[in-house]
């Protein structure tokens, strides 16, 4: 029993009263607003000093819960990106909680005002829905940072980033491209125009036959003879 009352759950079992607790009030303020009802105006300004009355008990135990951490009593401790988590979750709440504080005494204004001036309450209820619909969306900023403390999945992803691979150290490299070797057919040479051309061959010698009388050439008569 006594791991349920650490200032750690205690923080957060109440750390969403300004979230849930503000929207639940703004109703019963809205109501008596338009329909003139002292009774629901009341509740609900009532409610919304309540909500206001739990922001020093939220931020108390929270520094409580991170003092815890460091002294080593919640085992696991923070890693680095859950420290860096719990700084900008402290920064949210203390920019918060002002806000918040603000629409309280708003509600105690109005509530005081609603005895004796019941119209000026009414506008300073307008107020009070206004302070608190900024305390409720500064809360759920504020809580999402928390969420980030132990809770890896609510972390943003990290993009890797294309380092660029320096010549020489484990880039790769690129195979130069040889010529291959042309496999056309080299050109015949071709005959050089300085070759001095071979003379052409005698004619082989005529043999004439004792008693025969050679006709002259071109003539188309045969020969004759003796």
């Amino acid at each position: 029993m006594e791991t349920l009352f650490t200032p750690a759950h205690i923080h957060l079992a109440i750390n969403h009263v300004p979230i849930i607790g503000l929207a639940v009030a703004c109703l019963p303020v809205l109501i008596g607003i338009l329909f003139h009802s002292r009774g629901a105006l009341a509740s609900g300004l009532l409610a919304v000093i309540l909500c206001a009355g739990t922001m020093p008990f939220i931020i108390e135990t929270g520094e409580e819960a991170y003092e815890s951490f460091v002294d080593g009593s919640i085992s696991p401790g923070m890693d680095v990106a859950g420290k860096a988590a719990f700084r900008e979750h402290s920064h949210r709440a203390n920019f918060t909680a002002p806000v918040v504080y603000a629409a309280g005494i708003l509600s105690l204004v109005a509530l005081l005002a609603l005895i004796k001036f019941p119209r000026q309450a009414a506008w300073i209820g307008w107020a009070v829905l206004v302070g608190s619909a900024l305390s409720i969306a500064l809360s759920v900023w504020t809580a999402e940072a928390g969420g980030r403390i132990r809770h890896p999945e609510f972390r943003p992803e990290l993009k890797p980033t294309a380092q660029p691979q320096q010549q020489g150290q484990g880039a790769p490299s690129v195979p130069e491209l040889m010529p291959s070797p042309s496999t056309s057919p080299s050109p015949s040479p071709s005959p050089s125009a300085s070759m001095t051309p071979l003379p052409p061959l005698p004619a082989p010698p005529a043999y004439v036959v004792p008693g025969t009388l050679l006709a002259p050439a071109g003539s188309g008569a045969a020969p004759t003879t003796n």
